[in-house]
């Protein structure tokens, strides 16, 4: 085997994130560890691929495929048992992705929240799959399979993170005028907790497998970006015709808190992996942010 540039790689999936709100957030230093990355290294723009679905895009970051050749298609497929409809799945990918092959090399990957991982496969190191997040309501038992070995299951169930373990404080950070809003008549608030709570527990697996286990690959999927951006980008600045004053005000920072919250959380995993590991920080997409 040749010598390795590395002693260990990190993929880093930020669905969405978009370089025209990072940029700013870098030259104001709010995205500190972030921009540490890009100092030491490079960044440049990547090309999409088309349609940009992010079960398809992200698939084919993990295989190096286009969708034709690498089986998934987009966030569903049909459910041979039921007849009906089920998320895509690690059994509908026809190729091996990099913890397949890394596997059959002897080296250990840690794979959490990728996309259309679930059930989780037997590797050489640990997957938490997709279906490990939950957030519809109390927390249920985990689902068959979300976690390969399964004798983790037990540990790693316990770090799960429902909205409702969220206080006021905790969205403060996003909504600095939270008290001056009635949530029984503004589900917003919620939808953010639910967000959060969704990145906090990918994040709360990927650190604990980071602190307990052997590793030569850690892939970890966020969508904390795609899904604030989906709910609340009509609030960032500058405010657009159709939103009121007040809508602006309230919910105008959101967008630039999840990523300094990625950041944050970014340089948890920075810390942890230590300074041997080569991280790449990697989207899919950008998204539309100023009309």
């Amino acid at each position: 085997m040749p010598e390795r540039l590395a002693r260990r790689i990190a993929l880093i999936g930020w669905d969405a994130a978009d370089w025209k709100i990072i940029h700013p957030l870098l030259d104001a230093g709010s995205m500190p560890n972030l921009r540490k990355l890009v100092e030491c290294g490079a960044m440049g723009n990547m090309a999409t691929l088309d349609p940009p679905m992010s079960p398809l895009l992200w698939t084919s970051i993990a295989t190096g495929k286009t969708a034709d050749l690498h089986g998934v298609h987009g966030f569903a497929e049909p459910d041979p048992v039921t007849g009906g409809i089920r998320p895509s799945t690690s059994t509908s990918r026809k190729v091996k992705a990099l913890w397949n092959i890394l596997s059959q090399t002897g080296l250990r990957s840690l794979v959490v929240n990728w996309f259309a991982s679930h059930p989780a496969e037997p590797v050489e190191g640990a997957i938490v799959s997709n279906a490990f997040t939950y957030s519809g309501g109390p927390l249920a038992p985990l689902p068959s399979g979300a976690i390969h070995p399964a004798s983790l299951a037990s540990e790693l169930g316990e770090l799960r993170v429902h909205p409702g373990d969220l206080t006021g404080d905790d969205l403060l950070p996003f909504i600095p005028r939270l008290a001056e809003i009635d949530q029984k008549a503004d589900r917003r608030p919620m939808a953010l907790a639910k967000i959060l709570a969704e990145n906090i527990t990918v994040q709360a697996a990927a650190t604990w497998l980071m602190e307990r286990q052997t590793w030569d690959f850690l892939a970890v999927f966020f969508d904390l970006h795609d899904h604030a951006s989906h709910a609340f980008m009509p609030y960032h600045p500058p405010r657009m015709e159709n939103v009121t004053e007040r809508d602006f005000e309230l919910y105008r920072n959101v967008v630039n808190g999840a990523y300094c919250f990625a950041d944050a959380m970014l340089g948890r995993m920075v810390d942890l992996a230590g300074p041997e590991t080569a991280f790449l920080v990697v989207s899919d997409h950008g998204f539309q942010s100023d009309h």
